[in-house]
């Protein structure tokens, strides 16, 4: 008997924002929903107005996957994941494992089918588009909870602390993104992410 979708049902128990107050709660899945909606829309983008060739489907189920393993994890908080080198080379092995787990508890038949989704999500060619639909999911959140006058997310919004901003490869990415409204953002991420898994590591 297999007990992969009774542990993915955990995950809207998996709270994010650990470190935050919230004027609203959410949880991966949630947040798993919003960046497949958005991966899918950012892949169109790009293959309707600039002449891309993605699968927006691949980048749907990737990113409905990307989060998984946190139903062993929880959600690290940004700051905490990349305090040091160290911090996150233990922590992508936690990730891991947790990932192994999670695909040795299907039947064998099915767990090649799975595997890529939830082992090797960032060796996939769209995965750049699920880290940027992560990215503007996580944004989403920083307005909603300032249009709701929490003042604790407006450090994510002003780039100091934001997810991505942990990373110098995406700062300059970050300081040309936060300028754009949130359609033309979407329309930028979408012109300019290249096929690089170098680039999109964190």
């Amino acid at each position: 008997m297999s007990h992969f979708f009774a542990m993915l049902s955990r995950m809207k128990y998996i709270r994010r924002w650990g470190l935050m107050r919230n004027t609203q709660e959410e949880n991966i899945q949630e947040h798993t929903l919003q960046t497949a909606m958005i991966a899918y829309h950012l892949c169109v983008l790009r293959n309707v107005r600039f002449g891309g060739t993605v699968d927006p489907q691949r980048a749907a189920v990737l990113a409905m996957y990307h989060d998984v393993t946190e139903i062993f994890t929880g959600d690290m908080p940004t700051p905490v994941k990349y305090f040091t080198p160290l911090m996150r080379e233990t922590y992508g092995r936690a990730e891991r494992l947790a990932g192994e787990r999670l695909v040795a508890s299907l039947p064998e038949d099915l767990q090649s089918a799975y595997a890529p989704l939830i082992l090797a999500g960032e060796d996939d060619p769209v995965w750049p588009f699920v880290k940027a639909a992560d990215t503007l999911s996580a944004y989403l959140k920083c307005l909603q909870e300032k249009h709701a006058g929490n003042t604790e997310f407006d450090t994510g919004l002003s780039g100091k602390n934001f997810v991505l901003c942990t990373c110098p490869k995406w700062m300059s990415l970050w300081r040309s993104m936060r300028r754009l409204s949130f359609y033309h953002w979407m329309k930028w991420i979408s012109d300019n992410i290249v096929y690089k898994r170098e680039s999109t590591r964190l």
